[in-house]
Protein backbone atom coordinates (compact mmCIF):
# COMPACT_ATOMS: atom_id res chain seq x y z
CA UNK A 1 0.00 0.00 0.00
CA UNK A 2 3.03 2.25 -1.09
CA UNK A 3 0.91 4.58 -3.00
CA UNK A 4 -1.72 5.19 0.35
CA UNK A 5 1.05 6.38 2.23
CA UNK A 6 2.06 8.58 -0.48
CA UNK A 7 -1.30 10.08 -0.69
CA UNK A 8 -1.75 10.42 2.77
CA UNK A 9 1.66 12.55 2.63
CA UNK A 10 0.95 14.89 -0.17
CA UNK A 11 -1.41 17.55 2.13
CA UNK A 12 -0.86 20.14 -0.35
CA UNK A 13 -1.69 18.18 -3.62
CA UNK A 14 -4.24 19.56 -5.84
CA UNK A 15 -7.64 17.82 -6.15
CA UNK A 16 -7.07 16.50 -9.40
CA UNK A 17 -3.63 14.95 -8.41
CA UNK A 18 -4.74 13.59 -5.06
CA UNK A 19 -7.92 12.32 -6.86
CA UNK A 20 -5.41 10.19 -9.12
CA UNK A 21 -3.45 8.55 -6.45
CA UNK A 22 -6.37 7.84 -4.45
CA UNK A 23 -7.50 6.08 -7.39
CA UNK A 24 -4.40 4.38 -7.80
CA UNK A 25 -4.36 3.08 -4.83
CA UNK A 26 -8.16 1.73 -4.43
CA UNK A 27 -9.24 0.82 -8.05
CA UNK A 28 -12.71 0.74 -8.32
CA UNK A 29 -15.69 0.17 -10.86
CA UNK A 30 -13.95 1.05 -13.66
CA UNK A 31 -11.33 -1.41 -13.39
CA UNK A 32 -8.35 -2.47 -11.72
CA UNK A 33 -5.04 -1.03 -11.15
CA UNK A 34 -3.44 -4.19 -9.28
CA UNK A 35 -1.38 -6.42 -11.33
CA UNK A 36 -1.71 -9.99 -9.67
CA UNK A 37 1.03 -11.87 -11.53
CA UNK A 38 3.31 -9.43 -10.39
CA UNK A 39 2.40 -9.39 -6.52
CA UNK A 40 2.99 -11.27 -3.49
CA UNK A 41 -0.33 -13.13 -2.14
CA UNK A 42 -0.41 -10.90 0.89
CA UNK A 43 -0.90 -8.07 -1.43
CA UNK A 44 -3.23 -9.99 -3.48
CA UNK A 45 -5.29 -10.83 -0.31
CA UNK A 46 -5.53 -7.25 0.73
CA UNK A 47 -6.32 -6.44 -2.78
CA UNK A 48 -9.21 -8.65 -3.21
CA UNK A 49 -10.63 -7.66 -0.31
CA UNK A 50 -10.43 -4.45 -1.22
CA UNK A 51 -12.13 -5.35 -4.62
CA UNK A 52 -14.86 -6.69 -2.82
CA UNK A 53 -15.28 -3.76 -0.57
CA UNK A 54 -15.48 -1.26 -3.24
CA UNK A 55 -17.78 -3.43 -5.69
CA UNK A 56 -20.60 -4.85 -3.80
CA UNK A 57 -22.19 -6.21 -7.51
CA UNK A 58 -20.57 -9.60 -8.84
CA UNK A 59 -20.69 -8.55 -12.39
CA UNK A 60 -18.79 -5.40 -11.07
CA UNK A 61 -16.11 -7.54 -8.74
CA UNK A 62 -16.06 -10.06 -12.14
CA UNK A 63 -14.56 -6.99 -13.77
CA UNK A 64 -12.53 -5.81 -11.62
CA UNK A 65 -10.86 -9.28 -10.36
CA UNK A 66 -10.77 -10.45 -14.31
CA UNK A 67 -8.73 -7.03 -14.81
CA UNK A 68 -5.85 -7.29 -12.74
CA UNK A 69 -5.03 -10.70 -14.16
CA UNK A 70 -4.33 -8.41 -17.81
CA UNK A 71 -0.87 -9.40 -19.14
CA UNK A 72 -0.56 -12.55 -17.28
CA UNK A 73 1.50 -14.60 -19.84
CA UNK A 74 -0.19 -17.82 -21.15
CA UNK A 75 0.97 -21.18 -20.19
CA UNK A 76 -1.32 -24.45 -21.76
CA UNK A 77 -2.53 -26.33 -18.60
CA UNK A 78 -0.27 -24.72 -15.84
CA UNK A 79 -2.48 -26.28 -13.19
CA UNK A 80 -2.65 -29.66 -12.07
CA UNK A 81 -3.61 -31.58 -8.39
CA UNK A 82 -0.74 -30.25 -6.17
CA UNK A 83 2.35 -31.97 -4.85
CA UNK A 84 0.58 -35.21 -4.24
CA UNK A 85 -1.43 -35.83 -7.60
CA UNK A 86 -1.61 -38.98 -8.67
CA UNK A 87 -0.73 -37.94 -12.66
CA UNK A 88 -0.21 -33.90 -12.93
CA UNK A 89 1.48 -32.43 -10.16
CA UNK A 90 1.24 -28.93 -11.23
CA UNK A 91 0.26 -26.58 -8.56
CA UNK A 92 -3.31 -26.35 -7.48
CA UNK A 93 -3.58 -22.82 -8.18
CA UNK A 94 -1.35 -19.67 -9.79
CA UNK A 95 -1.17 -16.21 -10.18
CA UNK A 96 1.93 -16.11 -12.79
CA UNK A 97 0.03 -17.67 -15.92
CA UNK A 98 -2.84 -19.11 -17.24
CA UNK A 99 -4.61 -20.80 -19.80
CA UNK A 100 -8.16 -19.88 -21.09
CA UNK A 101 -10.29 -22.06 -18.73
CA UNK A 102 -7.91 -21.78 -15.45
CA UNK A 103 -8.13 -18.38 -15.94
CA UNK A 104 -11.85 -17.93 -16.43
CA UNK A 105 -11.81 -20.34 -12.90
CA UNK A 106 -9.85 -18.30 -11.41
CA UNK A 107 -11.61 -15.45 -12.16
CA UNK A 108 -15.13 -16.67 -10.69
CA UNK A 109 -13.89 -17.76 -7.68
CA UNK A 110 -11.81 -14.55 -6.15
CA UNK A 111 -15.27 -12.61 -7.86
CA UNK A 112 -17.17 -14.85 -5.19
CA UNK A 113 -15.30 -15.25 -2.39
CA UNK A 114 -13.59 -12.03 -0.72
CA UNK A 115 -11.03 -14.44 1.15
CA UNK A 116 -8.35 -15.36 -0.37
CA UNK A 117 -7.12 -18.54 1.23
CA UNK A 118 -11.32 -19.65 1.30
CA UNK A 119 -11.47 -18.48 -2.67
CA UNK A 120 -8.64 -20.91 -3.47
CA UNK A 121 -8.84 -23.95 -1.25
CA UNK A 122 -12.49 -23.98 -1.51
CA UNK A 123 -14.66 -22.07 -4.30
CA UNK A 124 -12.00 -22.75 -6.58
CA UNK A 125 -11.48 -26.53 -5.66
CA UNK A 126 -15.70 -26.71 -5.98
CA UNK A 127 -15.28 -24.69 -9.52
CA UNK A 128 -12.34 -27.09 -10.99
CA UNK A 129 -13.61 -30.32 -9.32
CA UNK A 130 -16.79 -32.44 -9.60
CA UNK A 131 -18.49 -32.24 -6.40
CA UNK A 132 -15.34 -30.38 -4.99
CA UNK A 133 -13.10 -33.49 -4.96
CA UNK A 134 -9.46 -32.85 -6.12
CA UNK A 135 -8.77 -35.69 -8.40
CA UNK A 136 -7.99 -35.68 -12.01
CA UNK A 137 -10.16 -37.95 -12.78
CA UNK A 138 -12.88 -35.47 -11.19
CA UNK A 139 -11.59 -32.70 -12.53
CA UNK A 140 -13.93 -30.85 -15.28
CA UNK A 141 -11.87 -31.38 -18.68
CA UNK A 142 -14.96 -31.27 -20.98
CA UNK A 143 -16.49 -28.00 -21.14
CA UNK A 144 -19.54 -28.66 -22.90
CA UNK A 145 -20.00 -32.45 -20.51
CA UNK A 146 -18.23 -31.51 -17.11
CA UNK A 147 -17.31 -27.62 -16.93
CA UNK A 148 -20.69 -25.94 -17.25
CA UNK A 149 -23.26 -28.92 -16.01
CA UNK A 150 -21.39 -29.54 -13.24
CA UNK A 151 -20.95 -25.87 -12.13
CA UNK A 152 -24.47 -25.35 -12.87
CA UNK A 153 -25.38 -28.18 -10.64
CA UNK A 154 -23.21 -26.54 -7.69
CA UNK A 155 -25.27 -23.46 -8.30
CA UNK A 156 -21.86 -21.10 -9.74
CA UNK A 157 -23.43 -21.15 -13.59
CA UNK A 158 -26.55 -20.33 -15.05
CA UNK A 159 -27.16 -20.61 -19.17
CA UNK A 160 -28.77 -17.46 -20.80
CA UNK A 161 -27.99 -18.51 -24.04
CA UNK A 162 -31.64 -18.39 -24.84
CA UNK A 163 -32.45 -15.62 -22.91
CA UNK A 164 -29.73 -13.26 -25.43
CA UNK A 165 -30.45 -14.77 -28.85
CA UNK A 166 -34.15 -15.32 -28.53
CA UNK A 167 -35.72 -17.06 -31.35
CA UNK A 168 -31.99 -17.45 -33.17
CA UNK A 169 -30.87 -19.63 -30.90
CA UNK A 170 -28.97 -22.76 -32.58
CA UNK A 171 -28.04 -25.86 -30.96
CA UNK A 172 -24.44 -27.89 -31.54
CA UNK A 173 -24.56 -31.67 -31.03
CA UNK A 174 -21.69 -33.84 -30.41
CA UNK A 175 -20.93 -37.44 -29.29
CA UNK A 176 -18.18 -37.36 -26.55
CA UNK A 177 -16.14 -39.84 -25.82
CA UNK A 178 -13.87 -39.56 -23.05
CA UNK A 179 -12.77 -43.42 -23.71
CA UNK A 180 -10.97 -41.91 -26.43
CA UNK A 181 -9.65 -39.28 -25.29
CA UNK A 182 -7.67 -41.16 -22.05
CA UNK A 183 -6.78 -43.35 -24.59
CA UNK A 184 -4.66 -41.20 -26.28
CA UNK A 185 -2.92 -39.76 -23.18
CA UNK A 186 0.69 -39.56 -22.95
CA UNK A 187 3.77 -39.18 -21.59
CA UNK A 188 3.51 -35.55 -21.91
CA UNK A 189 0.39 -35.64 -19.42
CA UNK A 190 2.28 -36.97 -16.70
CA UNK A 191 3.18 -33.42 -15.24
CA UNK A 192 5.62 -33.03 -11.98
CA UNK A 193 7.34 -36.71 -12.51
CA UNK A 194 10.68 -35.20 -14.16
CA UNK A 195 13.00 -37.35 -11.93
CA UNK A 196 11.38 -40.41 -11.39
CA UNK A 197 12.41 -43.50 -13.57
CA UNK A 198 11.18 -44.06 -16.97
CA UNK A 199 9.42 -47.26 -16.12
CA UNK A 200 7.31 -45.35 -13.33
CA UNK A 201 6.33 -42.81 -15.70
CA UNK A 202 5.13 -45.61 -17.81
CA UNK A 203 3.21 -46.79 -15.16
CA UNK A 204 1.56 -43.84 -14.39
CA UNK A 205 0.91 -43.30 -18.31
CA UNK A 206 -0.94 -46.63 -18.48
CA UNK A 207 -2.87 -45.90 -15.18
CA UNK A 208 -3.91 -42.49 -16.78
CA UNK A 209 -5.07 -44.43 -19.42
CA UNK A 210 -6.89 -46.74 -18.07
CA UNK A 211 -9.38 -44.29 -16.11
CA UNK A 212 -11.44 -43.90 -19.54
CA UNK A 213 -11.69 -47.59 -20.44
CA UNK A 214 -14.90 -48.15 -18.23
CA UNK A 215 -16.55 -44.57 -19.28
CA UNK A 216 -19.70 -44.07 -21.81
CA UNK A 217 -19.97 -41.76 -24.43
CA UNK A 218 -21.76 -38.89 -23.69
CA UNK A 219 -24.33 -36.90 -26.15
CA UNK A 220 -24.43 -32.93 -25.89
CA UNK A 221 -26.63 -30.54 -27.32
CA UNK A 222 -25.22 -27.44 -26.59
CA UNK A 223 -27.24 -23.33 -27.35
CA UNK A 224 -25.13 -20.82 -29.08
CA UNK A 225 -25.93 -17.76 -30.21
CA UNK A 226 -24.72 -17.77 -34.08
CA UNK A 227 -21.88 -15.50 -35.02
CA UNK A 228 -24.01 -14.02 -37.74
CA UNK A 229 -26.55 -12.68 -34.77
CA UNK A 230 -23.97 -11.73 -32.57
CA UNK A 231 -23.55 -8.28 -33.66
CA UNK A 232 -27.61 -7.39 -32.82
CA UNK A 233 -27.43 -9.90 -29.43
CA UNK A 234 -24.22 -8.29 -28.12
CA UNK A 235 -26.23 -5.39 -25.80
CA UNK A 236 -27.86 -8.26 -24.24
CA UNK A 237 -25.06 -9.68 -22.72
CA UNK A 238 -24.38 -9.04 -19.43
CA UNK A 239 -21.01 -7.88 -18.29
CA UNK A 240 -19.08 -10.57 -16.68
CA UNK A 241 -20.99 -13.15 -18.49
CA UNK A 242 -18.98 -16.70 -19.11
CA UNK A 243 -18.43 -16.85 -23.09
CA UNK A 244 -17.62 -20.19 -24.89
CA UNK A 245 -16.39 -20.13 -28.32
CA UNK A 246 -18.50 -23.20 -29.94
CA UNK A 247 -17.32 -24.93 -33.05
CA UNK A 248 -19.13 -27.55 -35.52
CA UNK A 249 -19.17 -30.71 -34.48
CA UNK A 250 -16.48 -33.16 -36.71
CA UNK A 251 -15.80 -36.77 -35.96
CA UNK A 252 -12.04 -35.78 -36.06
CA UNK A 253 -12.08 -33.74 -33.18
CA UNK A 254 -13.03 -34.53 -29.50
CA UNK A 255 -14.88 -31.37 -28.39
CA UNK A 256 -17.29 -28.50 -29.83
CA UNK A 257 -15.84 -25.88 -26.99
CA UNK A 258 -12.45 -24.98 -27.68
CA UNK A 259 -12.18 -21.51 -25.32
CA UNK A 260 -13.48 -19.98 -22.99
CA UNK A 261 -13.83 -16.05 -22.21
CA UNK A 262 -14.84 -13.26 -20.40
CA UNK A 263 -17.39 -10.60 -21.76
CA UNK A 264 -16.54 -7.23 -19.94
CA UNK A 265 -18.19 -4.24 -20.33
CA UNK A 266 -15.13 -1.15 -20.27
CA UNK A 267 -15.70 2.13 -21.65
CA UNK A 268 -19.07 1.76 -23.46
CA UNK A 269 -17.57 -1.24 -25.24
CA UNK A 270 -18.24 -4.71 -25.06
CA UNK A 271 -14.87 -6.66 -24.48
CA UNK A 272 -13.43 -9.94 -24.45
CA UNK A 273 -11.15 -10.65 -21.59
CA UNK A 274 -9.73 -13.89 -22.50
CA UNK A 275 -6.54 -16.07 -21.95
CA UNK A 276 -5.17 -15.51 -25.62
CA UNK A 277 -2.93 -18.55 -26.46
CA UNK A 278 0.51 -18.30 -26.67
CA UNK A 279 0.26 -14.80 -25.71
CA UNK A 280 -1.24 -13.03 -22.20
CA UNK A 281 -4.62 -12.39 -20.50
CA UNK A 282 -5.82 -9.58 -22.66
CA UNK A 283 -8.45 -7.70 -24.22
CA UNK A 284 -10.36 -7.16 -27.58
CA UNK A 285 -13.61 -6.09 -28.93
CA UNK A 286 -15.95 -9.30 -29.07
CA UNK A 287 -16.62 -8.35 -32.63
CA UNK A 288 -13.07 -7.95 -33.24
CA UNK A 289 -12.31 -11.64 -31.99
CA UNK A 290 -14.99 -13.40 -33.80
CA UNK A 291 -14.61 -11.73 -37.02
CA UNK A 292 -10.68 -13.34 -37.51
CA UNK A 293 -12.71 -16.98 -37.56
CA UNK A 294 -14.34 -15.82 -41.05
CA UNK A 295 -11.75 -18.74 -42.82
CA UNK A 296 -11.04 -20.71 -40.15
CA UNK A 297 -11.41 -24.55 -41.93
CA UNK A 298 -12.84 -25.95 -38.78
CA UNK A 299 -15.95 -23.23 -38.25
CA UNK A 300 -16.71 -21.03 -35.26
CA UNK A 301 -20.80 -21.48 -35.22
CA UNK A 302 -21.23 -19.00 -32.34
CA UNK A 303 -20.51 -18.02 -28.44
CA UNK A 304 -22.60 -19.59 -25.68
CA UNK A 305 -23.35 -17.95 -22.64
CA UNK A 306 -23.33 -18.46 -18.95
CA UNK A 307 -23.99 -15.82 -16.05
CA UNK A 308 -22.26 -16.70 -12.97
CA UNK A 309 -24.30 -16.84 -9.87
CA UNK A 310 -23.82 -16.35 -6.25
CA UNK A 311 -24.25 -19.47 -4.58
Amino acid sequence: MANLRRAKSVHAAAPLALAAILMAAFPGKAGSAYHFNKMKEDRIASALANIHRRNPGLDARIAAVSGAFVGTPYKLGPLGEGGTGEFDRDPLYSFRQADCTTFVETVMALSLEPELGKALADTLRRIRYEDGKVGYAARNHFTEVDWIPNNAAAGFLADITEAVAGGKTRYAAKTISKRDWYAHKTLDDIQGFGSAPAAEKEAKLKALQALGKDLPDQEVRLPYVPVEALAEALPRIPSGTVANVVREGRPDKPVLITHQTLVIDKGGKKLLRHAAYGRQVEDVPVLDYFAKFSTATWRVLGVNLNAVRSR
